[in-house]
This record gives structure tokens, sequence and C-alpha cells, in this order.
């Protein structure tokens, strides 16, 4: 072959006929051989050559239908809308998402690999530190999830971190739903950089500072999403006042 040859210079006669790469060899690559058996060459047309994707036209072709069509797709989760919700800032969802996987560098988690010796919790320094503990138990964090709930008047329930989001998606209120997920999922990720602050001895903030810079990024995320300006018309008491 040279370059330049078209598509119809390797196939014949509907089937494809290609050019060995070393004329001594009289055997094709085995994945070459499993792809030829599984996509047969189109039929030949009069008109030029185009650019496929999926049998559809490439320059028609979105990126979101390739994505999908390359990816590996599983069953939803069910902490899918935890994550995901339409309020989800992408740098506060991808930690939860973390989260959600155990893959935070929790103190109980890298005591397991020998990597510390104490499991002491940074911010209250009483308790183990596990996942649920941090977000959920302590009483640092949890007196700053209790200010951010009760302005929602929502209760805190549940025995565990995960347990409470769960709850919370499956409010029967789904504005407020999506409202307090967006809360605790801000809430998680500075709770989180106050406890690596503390880690490596960057300073310390108390619980009534880190609620201020809590309410101050939900404030920024609020208001600049259309769907909650139309929520706020029509439902004026949902959302606190010192969240707008």
């Amino acid at each position: 072959m040279h370059h330049g040859d078209k598509l119809s210079a390797i196939v014949r006669n509907g089937c494809w006929f290609l050019p060995r790469a070393n004329p001594r060899s009289h055997h094709l690559d085995p994945v070459l051989v499993h792809w030829l058996s599984t996509f047969d060459p189109l039929p030949m047309s009069p008109g030029p050559d185009l650019l496929l994707w999926d049998g559809c036209d490439a320059s028609k072709t979105k990126t979101w239908h390739i994505w999908n069509s390359i990816r590996y797709k599983g069953e939803l989760v069910p902490w899918h809308h935890v994550v995901w919700h339409r309020l989800r800032v992408n740098r506060y969802a991808r930690h939860q998402w973390i989260s959600f996987h155990g893959r935070l560098h929790i103190l109980a988690r890298l005591h397991r690999f020998g990597l510390v010796d104490s499991q002491q919790c940074y911010l209250c320094i009483y308790a183990r530190e596990i996942d649920s503990h941090i977000f959920h138990h302590c009483s640092y964090s949890r007196w700053i999830l209790y200010n951010l709930m009760s302005s929602l008047g929502i209760d805190i329930v549940g025995d565990s971190w995960i347990s409470f989001l769960i709850y919370l998606a499956d409010l029967p209120d789904k504005h407020k739903s999506i409202v307090a997920l967006c809360y605790a999922q801000i809430f998680c990720y500075h709770v989180w950089r106050e406890r690596n602050a503390r880690a490596h001895n960057s300073g310390i903030l108390g619980p009534r500072k880190l609620l201020k810079g809590i309410n101050k990024d939900v404030y920024a995320r609020l208001q600049s999403s259309t769907w909650v300006s139309k929520l706020v018309h029509s439902r004026p008491n949902l959302i606190p006042c010192n969240s707008l």
C-alpha cells in the first residue's frame, strides 16, 4: 500500500484484502483477525469516503455520544443522586465521590496500611478517625452540620454519614432535597480541608469560622443557579435568607 490509498484498495468483492506487514509471514495478527471477523466492510459506493462513528456521520457525532460508546457503564449506585445532583460543584462532587469509594486518607485507613501510629481525630482529638466520625459523629463537624441543616428545617438522622446523605436524597420535598445535598456536599469538602490543614500544621479554624466559609460558598453556588432563582420566586421560604 502507498500513502494516499483509499479504503477501496483493501476491499475486494466485498471482503477485506490486506497486505501482510511481513511478506515472509503467512499469518495475520490474531487481534486483527478477530477485528476482521467482527466488522464486515461496507458495500462499495460511487460516492466519496466518509468518516463514520458507530455507523453515523462523524461530523454530526457529539462528544457525549463518543464518550458513552467507549466508556464502561455499570449499574447506578444507590448514592448516585447524592453526588451528581443539579446544584453540584464539580470540585466538591469529585471529593464526595472519592469519599463514597473509601479512598480518602482517613487515619484508620492509613493505620491499616501501617503508615501511621495514631488514629486520633484531628478535629475533636477524642475519637478514632473514620469516615462516619469525621462527617457525622465528630463534635466539631456535627455542630456545623446541625447549624446548616437546622436552617433548612432538617434533623440529623441515621447512624452514619452515608445513611444521612441517602436520607437527604429521599426527602419527599425534592426541591429541599437538592438544596440540602448542596449544603452537605460543600460541608463535606470544607471539613476535610480543615482536617488536612490540622494534619499539616497549617492553621486551625474554629467551627464558627468554618461555618461562615461554608455559608459563603453555599451563597455563591445558589446565586449562580437560574434554577434556584426561579425557585425562590415560587417558594421564598424554602432557602434561608442568610444563604441568598
